[in-house]
């Protein structure tokens, strides 16, 4: 088994350091180490302490040290001194014997209260003051902290944790460490096993994190402080032999204290040198002392001490010999209900478990998996099996194989049943027999558990996994259809807005349209017919002119000239108002139309081209985007001092938008510098809302020198047919001016 901890390093490292309360006056330095010990005890008065007392042990390599003196023993500890401190450099010659001079301040400790060393003063060298024989109720109870003490047991076993070696010792039933360093271990007897020896050294505790105590051990100074009271009784295998079934049963005498002798069928054989020997319905629990290669249908003698810590008699610090072999032991079937209720109903009666307990025994039975739980070098398997609930552990890297294994699995599993008893609370739990807590089963490998019946694939976990996922897709699909709901009335609502805009330009441009029909009606009615008075009363003029009384023929002549040139020039614009060539022309007919009419009379080329598969364009669409061309074109005309301009329409039948660009090689403008409303222009303006208000885009590139460019693009859509028979009618049913 292993080791206790080093108790001081313990006390030394581990330990938090006291502090005196904040304002507190220091306590009286005291000389005496039991003052110093009961001072320290209590936490309120922590201080500053001076004893004088005798090393009584300082082994090398720790910065601890026990001192002495006719009261009572302390530790004291360097180790917050710096390395190079006079502090460090006394301690490391520091040797039992030693008298030396401690002051320091006293710390709490993990359980009984420690000197943090401020001076060390080596004062002389006396003889080791002899040991109090142990009182030991009063030593397992935890007192005599730090006294050198002589205790005698049997040597269970001599084992080492890789720093300091020791000495399991049974003391009058109860174990004890006693602990040395390696160089005193060189000097120890080899057959030192199964003997009583006596061992002087001095009192440590072993305690929680709470510092409680738990138990003593001893610190050993030198090889001449164990001595052999009596050898072992005899050699490990001629002790004399006990049946398996009888270890720990009444005999009229106490239970043995040195070394007993068995021999069985090896069951199972674990990692750890432990193993299971088997006879009837009971098998015994063995802990090697050394590695052996003992396999399951081995005939062993084994040679060990007894053990009751589990409640159920085991031996530990055991030596093995194989004497033979046979077929393994085959596990009983039997489930671990009817194990419990052998016990219970033997336990009631006060009787022996008939046939037997069955703990240590090789049994096997059906179960149901409850959990896999791998961990590190193995693992365990929660079973169901009637109404208990086990666990079956397996310490081997062969535990992956069973890491498979499905929760819900049928299974046969085959192993050692271990039993943990408990007794009841209170009173009863030292006037009653124990009962069985909890049952395990030590698995041998993998191949002990055996798959009958595959889980169904509708786990609990997979019916919940699957209603979530069901609920996860309803509550998308709400959310979608509320988010579509959503989309469809913004879409809905946009639609709308869009048709209402489209509708207002289609009627905006209908009554537009018959509005400048009519004003070209008057126009041609009134002023052009007037204008043509003019020019016949200016004929009559001219006429007059033959008279002798003067000769007006060349004023006459320019007038009528002028005339005539204003009558050509209002013929245009009565063109331009009432013509707007829509109905009954294609859209490149129409734009040609109003690129032929708008540029007569100029000296700039023009040229149309179109592009795409030309398609039907409703006509208040292509009315507006003729308006737009109209008006690129004459601004290029009147302001652009331009050589060419490009009118170029492209059609995108897929897509149902056309793109009308207006592009001349004229001086251009510095775009945000250009004339707006607020100068009297409002021809950018009128073609930007045109468009906008049909849903398109609408594009000015301009830089100085480098021409100008107009793009409006819109799309056709499917109900435009519809508005532009509503825009028609709307039209129609507005009065007239």
């Amino acid at each position: 088994m292993p080791l206790m901890p080093a108790v001081i390093a313990v006390a030394t490292l581990c330990l938090p350091l006291g502090r005196p309360l904040a304002g507190a006056e220091p306590p009286e330095v005291v000389t005496g180490i039991s003052d110093a010990v009961k001072l320290g005890a209590d936490r309120d008065e922590l201080g500053t302490v001076r004893v004088r007392g005798t090393v009584t042990l300082a082994y090398r390599d720790s910065s601890a040290f026990a001192v002495q003196d006719d009261s009572g023993g302390i530790w004291a500890t360097t180790y917050r001194q710096p390395k190079n401190s006079p502090e460090r450099a006394a301690r490391a010659i520091l040797r039992a014997g030693d008298v030396v001079e401690v002051s320091g301040r006293l710390d709490r400790g993990g359980y009984a209260p420690l000197i943090l060393v401020d001076e060390l003063r080596i004062v002389g060298h006396e003889p080791l003051p002899e040991p109090l024989a142990a009182d030991l109720p009063r030593l397992f109870r935890g007192g005599d902290n730090c006294r050198r003490v002589a205790v005698e047991g049997v040597v269970r076993a001599i084992e080492s944790d890789g720093r300091y070696d020791g000495l399991i010792l049974d003391v009058d039933s109860r174990r004890i460490l006693a602990r040395f360093p390696p160089d005193v271990s060189r000097d120890l007897a080899a057959d030192l096993i199964d003997a009583t020896v006596r061992v002087v050294g001095v009192t440590a505790a072993v305690r929680n994190a709470r510092g409680e105590f738990l138990c003593p051990s001893l610190s050993i100074g030198a090889a001449t402080d164990i001595d052999v009271v009596e050898s072992a009784p005899s050699p490990p295998f001629e002790t004399p032999l006990i049946p398996l079934d009888q270890i720990a049963q009444f005999s009229g005498a106490p239970l043995p204290r040195h070394r007993i002798r068995t021999r069985g069928t090896v069951s199972a054989a674990l990692p750890g040198n432990v193993a299971f020997l088997q006879a009837h319905a009971g098998g015994l629990r063995v802990q090697a002392s050394a590695a052996g290669d003992m396999q399951p249908g081995d005939v062993v003698e084994v040679a060990g001490f007894l053990d009751m810590s589990r409640q159920i008699a085991g031996l530990t610090e055991a030596v093995v010999r194989r004497t033979g072999r046979e077929p393994a032991p085959e596990p009983r079937p039997i489930t671990p209900d009817e194990i419990a209720t052998i016990n219970i109903t033997a336990r009631r009666r006060g009787e022996i478990a008939t046939p037997g307990d069955f703990d240590g025994c090789l049994v096997t039975f059906p179960a149901r998996v409850v959990e896999v739980k791998p961990s590190a070098g193995g693992g365990h398997v929660a079973l169901s099996s009637g109404d208990a609930t086990l666990a079956a552990m397996l310490d081997d890297a062969s535990f992956t194989r069973l890491a498979s294994l499905q929760p819900g699995s049928d299974v046969q599993v085959t192993g050692v049943i271990q039993l943990q008893l408990q007794g009841d609370e209170g009173l009863r739990s030292v006037s009653s027999d124990p009962v069985v807590q909890q049952m395990s089963l030590l698995l041998r490998s993998a191949d002990d558990v055996t798959v009958l019946r595959a889980p169904s694939w509708w786990t609990p976990a997979r019916l919940a996994a699957l209603l979530g996922a069901v609920l996860a897709v309803l509550a998308a699909a709400l959310v979608w259809v509320a988010l579509l709901r959503r989309e469809v009335r913004s879409t809905t609502l946009r639609l709308a807005d869009e048709m209402r805009s489209r509708r207002n330009a289609a009627i905006d441009f209908q009554a537009t349209l018959r509005e400048r029909n009519r004003l070209a009606a008057n126009l041609h009615d009134t002023l052009l017919q007037t204008l043509r008075g003019i020019d016949f009363q200016l004929g009559a003029c001219q006429a007059q002119g033959d008279k002798p009384a003067g000769n007006p023929w060349e004023y006459l002549d320019v007038a009528r000239k002028m005339v005539n040139h204003a009558a050509e020039e209002l013929r245009g614009s009565v063109w331009a108002l009432r013509t707007m060539p829509v109905a009954g022309k294609s859209f490149a007919e129409s734009l040609e139309a109003i690129a032929r009419q708008t540029g007569h009379g100029h000296a700039e080329h023009i040229a149309v081209r179109t592009s795409g598969q030309a398609f039907e364009v409703p006509q208040f669409v292509a009315g507006n985007l003729l308006l737009v061309a109209q008006e690129a074109i004459h601004n290029a005309l009147a302001h652009a001092d331009a050589g060419q301009i490009d009118v170029d329409a492209a059609f995108d039948a897929a897509a149902g938008t056309v793109e009308l660009t207006v592009v001349d090689d004229g001086r251009g403008f510095l775009q945000g510098k250009e004339s707006g409303p607020d100068q009297g222009h409002f021809g950018l303006t009128g073609m930007r809302e045109r468009i906008e208000r049909l849903g398109g885009t609408f594009v000015i590139e301009s830089r100085l020198g480098g021409g100008t460019a107009v793009r409006a693009k819109v799309r056709r859509h499917d109900y435009d047919s519809r508005i532009d028979v509503t825009a028609a009618e709307a039209a129609a049913e507005s009065p007239r001016s």
